[in-house]
């Protein structure tokens, strides 16, 4: 059966950029901070997406061929002990996310539909609350999801190119707009440009605003995610193997532009403060509304007629509706597939139940799929259901992965020395890094931006006399890791007796 798929250059530059570009990072860094975003995602840029990208993109050149993703990097340079253990951070964090992605696709599926997010209001029937109706069609969509990744990986490449085009789209009308009225509207320009300059946090006392800063140059980190799934990808990409760590450096700048051009034309077409004194927006729907009020001052700059203004506003907003539900798709048939199938296919056999790593005909690892399809719909069900506890569970849990996620990333930057050196002795001419020094400094430099991100993480529900909080931000990590040695210490012991048998 034939698993990869032929993409051309183009094709997975755009793929890679519009999985790790946000567009809802890039208005929420507009509306938050403005102009003064820019020096938070510079530094964001240069001190971790970018050495970031060059490490992820040296481990994918090297281990092109293999399934195991972050498992095989760490397990050749650290130990197999800390591969599994990382590799199951990493999964539980996605499975976590997972669970939020299925019971959030209805609001854009509301808004496409209905022009608004029906999901926040409470149903007048006394048999069904919003909430269970919700569980009930995320559990649908589990299954539906589950059918069609079971069917193979061209159609989950198929969606991920769709949903690259449609966010190009999205991205390019909100540039365009925004350049018409940049043309059309230049008195405004500069005004719009200083009010954005000088926007002040909602809360100005030291403590707060030293807390806020910290708060969105981790926001501007995180807003570059999403390369460690991409990366699993290379394995599939067919001809474009040994094209695609350098594909992915050039896509990690492109991103970096993609945020600061649209942050600046944003800025420069719309008044912020005019917009922050609009109580009925907020981060939830500031996309959908952004894209709205851009459509009425594109229709007033072209003199269209009302009913066109009108036309128009709807149009964009509910494209963006469209856009972000088929992005929403297109990233939970991926994390579907991609944590599972590197932490069952991409470990070694005696991990796991061999039926777990049994494969239907169309090469997908269908009981592994199932078991988690399984587990995924339980969670929705009791969340659904309203049950106290299991929504407080589930809470807690959201939080455990904040640092869940951001240690296995840790651990790759810290393993990357060490693969640096074996590399520059065994194959010199694979290496895109030339130095030994020059690799601790990358190394260095992500390990101290996640370090900043994993302090702050703890150190903002403390600020705010929060312990429970914290404790549970610890907790997270502290429970699955002991989940994970567990299971590293039962199936050695297996293999050991099977040995010995």
């Amino acid at each position: 059966m034939k698993t990869t798929t032929t993409f051309s250059s183009k094709h997975l530059v755009m793929i890679i950029t519009m999985t790790v570009f946000s567009f809802s990072s890039m208005t929420t860094a507009f509306f938050l901070m403005g102009i003064k975003a820019f020096p938070y995602f510079i530094g964001a840029a240069l001190f971790y997406f970018i050495p970031y990208a060059i490490i992820i993109a040296e481990f994918t050149g090297v281990y092109k061929n293999h399934i195991g993703g972050l498992y095989q990097w760490l397990a050749g340079h650290l130990s197999e002990q800390i591969a599994f253990i990382a590799a199951f951070l990493w999964y539980c964090s996605y499975f976590i996310w997972m669970i939020s992605l299925f019971m959030k696709i209805w609001i854009p599926a509301s808004i496409l539909l209905f022009g608004e997010d029906l999901t926040k209001k409470n149903t007048t029937s006394s048999y069904s609350s919003t909430s269970s109706i919700i569980g009930l069609f995320s559990i649908l969509a589990v299954v539906v999801m589950l059918f069609f990744v079971s069917r193979g990986f061209k159609g989950i490449a198929s969606l991920l190119y769709l949903s690259g085009i449609m966010m190009t789209v999205l991205l390019v009308a909100s540039l365009g707009g925004n350049l018409l009225l940049w043309i059309t509207n230049r008195p405004d320009i500069l005004p719009n440009l200083t009010a954005s300059f000088k926007v002040i946090p909602t809360d100005s006392s030291s403590e707060q605003s030293l807390v806020g800063q910290l708060s969105f140059l981790i926001f501007a980190i995180t807003a570059f995610g999403g390369l460690d799934t991409i990366a699993s990808l290379v394995d599939k990409t067919g001809k474009r193997k040994k094209q695609f760590p350098k594909l992915l450096i050039f896509s990690s700048f492109f991103v970096v532009s993609c945020y600061f051009l649209g942050i600046l034309l944003w800025s420069g077409g719309t008044d912020l403060v005019r917009l922050k004194a609009n109580n009925s927006i907020h981060l939830g729907n500031l996309m959908y509304e952004l894209m709205e009020q851009l459509g009425y001052a594109c229709g007033h700059a072209l003199s269209l007629s009302a009913a066109h203004v009108q036309l128009l506003a709807q149009v964009l907003t509910r494209f963006t509706a469209l856009t972000l539900l088929l992005s929403y798709i297109s990233l939970l048939s991926t994390i579907f597939y991609l944590p599972i199938r590197t932490l069952v296919e991409g470990t070694p056999k005696h991990y796991w139940h061999p039926r777990l790593k049994q494969k239907n005909k169309h090469d997908m690892p269908i009981y592994a799929l199932l078991i988690q399809g399984g587990l995924v719909s339980l969670f929705i069900l009791g969340i659904s259901l309203g049950s106290h506890y299991v929504v407080f569970l589930y809470n807690q849990l959201t939080l455990m992965t904040n640092l869940s996620r951001a240690i296995p990333y840790l651990l790759v930057a810290l393993a990357y020395p060490a693969f640096k050196k074996k590399q520059l002795k065994d194959k010199p001419e694979t290496v895109l890094i030339h130095s030994n020094a020059y690799a601790v400094f990358l190394s260095r430099s992500v390990i101290i931006s996640i370090s900043l991100a994993i302090g702050f993480q703890l150190y903002q529900p403390l600020s705010q006399g929060n312990l429970l909080q914290s404790l549970t931000l610890l907790m997270g990590p502290l429970l699955f890791t002991l989940l994970a040695y567990f299971l590293y210490q039962r199936s050695h012991r297996r293999k050991e007796l099977t040995q010995n048998s």
